[in-house]
């Protein structure tokens, strides 16, 4: 991909990429292809793209995320753009858990279609430490309508525990959107993309960006729906 040799601040980027999913790389092979495009001084966007595909047990996804992105510089460093896309390797829990593992998450906008029980317990037990100061969650009425009952069964738990806590302004409403905003000490991480905050057997993209605006975009909506 072929940037100008300068942007201005806040450009939009459309960047769409085809991959063959009999020849994805690996980044657990050690001669996976990392790409990275990084901009002039003058400029405020860099980009970088990691790519893995690794079927593991759930017990195993958080560390083995941070592995592929210890490898692969880490976080987004401040307008900065991280590209992933993955293979049932990890979902967008283990994503969170890698930011907050650097520091207090201060503020959490979170908006999901579906989540499991075990990330809400994760979530709750992360709030019960302090390690969330501040949580406004959107979650999609769609959920306790799943059939089978699994899905209302967990829905119902989600509201009982969110509503034991404080810390916690929930809104249940007609949202597809899979986004969530982390304000972790000075950095404003945001993570949108396909996967929801469950366990993604299959080919999910996220965009990581390290951002105030687009931080401040998700609190906003999210806000005006409480």
């Amino acid at each position: 991909m072929n940037l100008p040799a300068h942007l201005e601040a806040g450009t939009v980027i459309n960047y769409i990429e085809t991959y063959n999913t009999n020849t994805m790389t690996d980044l657990f092979n050690p001669t996976a292809e990392k790409d990275s495009i990084v901009q002039d001084d003058n400029g405020s966007i860099s980009m970088r793209r990691v790519s893995f595909s690794k079927t593991i047990t759930q017990n195993k996804r958080n560390l083995r995320f941070k592995e592929i992105l210890d490898e692969n510089g880490g976080l987004p460093a401040k307008d900065e753009c991280l590209m992933i896309k993955s293979n049932g390797c990890s979902d967008t829990g283990s994503i969170f858990q890698y930011m907050i593992d650097q520091g207090t998450c201060k503020a959490l906008y979170l908006s999901t279609w579906i989540i499991s029980r075990t990330n809400i317990g994760y979530i709750c037990k992360h709030i019960d430490n302090g390690n969330i100061v501040n949580l406004t969650f959107i979650i999609s009425v769609r959920m306790k309508q799943m059939s089978g009952g699994s899905g209302r069964a967990t829905f119902n738990h989600l509201i009982e525990e969110f509503q034991k806590r404080d810390q916690v302004n929930l809104k249940v409403c007609n949202c597809h959107a899979k986004t969530f905003s982390a304000q972790i000490d000075d950095n404003y991480y945001t993570v949108t993309g396909s996967g929801n905050w469950t366990k993604n057997p299959r080919i999910e993209n996220y965009t990581v960006t390290n951002d105030k605006d687009i931080f401040y975009f998700n609190k906003d909506w999210m806000s005006e729906l409480l």
